[in-house]
């Protein structure tokens, strides 16, 4: 008797679904850099976090559920390096969501990147002086490689098939999102991208809906590409905004163009030059030019030299750059000081993990 249970046992367990146990990955980046610089009378002298890359702390993994369907999550927290404090009163503040995976594509759910963060294209690869990065940030764009391209509240769906990527997302009561407006309702996003040897090129439209009366929903886009010849690369990007951060009648343009040049095995020659032109208040428009030069080593596959210059230059009602504007006044008085040139010098080292 004990034996027939004994292989009854054995026969159940060998008809039973083989399925592979959870596996959980831990990764990072730990990227510090010496910056130079200033804007108007305002200084900038010391370590900085983030460079190339942002600093993080991840943690990723999935679970084989069986007939090709995985369950997968990611956890994600900033941090700056050059003072060891988190990067947000939060926790998992860059990235935190769970999902179904298969071929057909990920949903996910959780604080998760828009479309407009992953297609961006940039040949400072969104680096702190690229003007890409310095001109959307000073927007507040939603299509920018940074914190408003992460969206809480959100169900995304991500696929790639063969040569082409999509994207789409969906947030709910995005208040994070409308920069401009605390009490901003649901934002949505769609990208769609073609990549095939050396030519690269995609689209991004979003949105971010107001529900209050002072407010209108904003809409933004970009079209892109890159192309490598092998001797050098090209990049570019075209992005428009209307209702920029939901403020009514406020648009805002910004194109930019660089190139990757290959100057040995190991280091590249970074170059890039950008315009933002955004509607005022007060009427009429400002500019804003941005443009870097920049020189990366990879040291290894995983550590990378860097040393770079960027000057932006605003007209009146601007104050982009990398450096922090100079302000007047103390406290809620205090206002930017305007029109001022940011210069700023950085050298540092980037290590993935």
């Amino acid at each position: 008797m004990q034996k027939k249970l004994i292989a009854l046992a054995i026969a159940g367990l060998m008809s039973a679904p083989a399925f592979a146990q959870s596996n959980v990955t831990v990764y990072g980046v730990a990227d510090a850099y010496m910056a130079f610089g200033s804007s108007g009378k305002n200084d900038l002298r010391g370590i900085q976090s983030g460079g190339l890359s942002g600093s993080r702390l991840g943690f990723k993994g999935s679970e084989d559920l069986g007939n090709g369907l995985k369950a997968v999550f990611v956890l994600e927290q900033g941090f700056d390096i050059d003072n060891g404090q988190a990067s947000s009163t939060r926790q998992f503040h860059r990235q935190s969501y769970v999902g179904l995976s298969s071929s057909y594509g990920t949903v996910s759910l959780g604080r998760q990147y828009a479309p407009g963060y992953d297609f961006q294209y940039d040949a400072l690869a969104s680096a702190a002086i690229s003007p890409q990065a310095v001109l959307s940030g000073g927007m507040k764009s939603t299509i920018q490689p940074a914190s408003t391209a992460r969206w809480d509240n959100s169900v995304a769906y991500n696929a790639t098939f063969g040569a082409v990527k999509a994207r789409a997302i969906y947030a709910l009561g995005a208040t994070e999102v409308a920069t401009s407006d605390v009490s901003g309702d649901d934002a949505y996003g769609l990208g769609l991208e073609y990549a095939n040897g050396p030519v690269k090129v995609g689209a991004v439209y979003q949105g971010v809906k107001s529900n209050a009366a002072a407010k209108k929903d904003a809409k933004e886009w970009l079209v892109g590409g890159s192309y490598d010849f092998g001797v050098v690369s090209l990049a570019g990007s075209y992005q428009a905004a209307k209702n920029l951060n939901n403020a009514d009648g406020i648009d805002a343009k910004l194109w930019q163009l660089g190139v990757i040049v290959p100057v040995s095995t190991a280091g590249n020659v970074h170059v890039a030059y950008g315009r933002a032109t955004v509607d005022q208040a007060a009427g009429g428009d400002a500019d804003s030019n941005s443009w870097t030069v920049a020189y990366t080593h990879a040291m290894s596959k995983r550590t990378t030299l860097y040393a770079g210059y960027n000057r932006t230059s605003n007209d009146n009602g601007l104050a982009y750059g990398v450096v922090d504007a100079e302000t007047v006044g103390t406290g809620t008085a205090a206002m930017e000081v305007t029109g001022k040139d940011s210069n700023v010098f950085v050298a540092g080292i980037r290590h993935t993990f």
